[in-house]
């Protein structure tokens, strides 16, 4: 009587089989990280010719309005940054016994049900992840140690979406709140003499990547990617991205190659711009 899903192409109803049998297929390489399953009392609900949200039936009236907007938020997505390769985009609500987190699985995002606050109040959380969809998901990081790469462009794109779909008053309170928070995680390294986690670029060699987990990729990362576009110009860089996803799409990601991309194809090296930016202490350099 349950349903399985996965990380691919899913099923929109449990199997009425004796078997219970649930084949599952995912046409694009994934990292291994993204590989994911579910199985339990879960229904489906349509928001769009390719999105929808999978919860437990108690939960799925709430989750369906809640996410009602979701259709159009693909499409400002990929207004902005190209081609949403991954077919569907749908949203699995998780039970109360799980209410950290969300997960960028493609295809079928995990999502705290924490999200669900009946006003679409706090839905920049859908926006982050959905935008994992090329960041992370279409290009990952190398190592966890460029893991920014995949956070701090995610951030980025939220907001971007956010602002696209409310105003720029809207985005702008949301990097107000989390840099608020980013401050005092970064005393809060400080202070513990932990000056490695305060970098973009990070060194986990023989350390469990969960010690890492902090504010520091996320907003820091939007911080210094929200830097270049004002410095280079908004259209620029939408154009760099625009390439940049589409060039890199199914491959893997350094800090460094990053850096180099960058240089090829955004800002000439030792220029004005170069200097305002300041790349090298944004990524090796602890703090703002």
């Amino acid at each position: 009587g349950y349903m399985a899903l996965m990380s691919a192409q899913n099923p929109t109803e449990k199997n009425r089989n004796d078997d219970c049998w649930y084949n599952f297929r995912q046409p694009s390489p994934i990292p291994a990280y993204l590989m994911a399953l579910a199985v339990g009392d879960i229904e489906f609900r349509s928001t769009g010719k390719r999105t929808g949200v999978y919860a437990e039936p108690s939960t799925l009236d709430k989750a369906a309005w809640e996410f009602a907007d979701t259709e159009k938020m693909l499409a400002t997505a990929e207004n902005l940054y190209g081609p949403y390769v991954w077919r569907r985009y749908d949203v699995l609500v998780l039970p109360p016994s799980f209410p950290y987190g969300v997960m960028e699985n493609p295809m079928l995002n995990f999502t705290t049900p924490t999200v669900i606050a009946e006003d679409r109040s706090l839905i920049s959380l859908i926006a982050h992840v959905m935008a994992n969809s090329w960041c992370g998901n279409l290009v990952t990081t190398v190592t966890w140690n460029d893991f920014w790469l995949n956070e701090g462009f995610a951030t980025y794109l939220e907001r971007r979406l956010m602002e696209e779909m409310n105003d720029s008053t809207y985005s702008d309170m949301l990097t107000y709140l989390a840099y608020e928070d980013l401050q005092v995680n970064l005393e809060d390294l400080k202070l513990s003499g932990d000056t490695i986690d305060a970098k973009l670029k990070l060194s986990l060699d023989g350390r469990d990547p969960e010690e890492m987990y902090t504010d520091v990729p996320y907003e820091k990362g939007y911080l210094f990617i929200l830097t270049i576009e004002k410095t280079m110009g908004r259209p620029a860089f939408d154009t760099f991205l625009k390439g940049y996803f589409e060039k890199y799409a199914f491959e893997s990601m350094s800090t460094e190659r990053f850096i180099e991309e960058l240089y090829a194809n955004l800002i000439t090296k030792g220029s004005a711009a170069d200097k305002k930016i300041n790349i090298h202490d944004w990524v090796y350099r602890p703090g703002l």
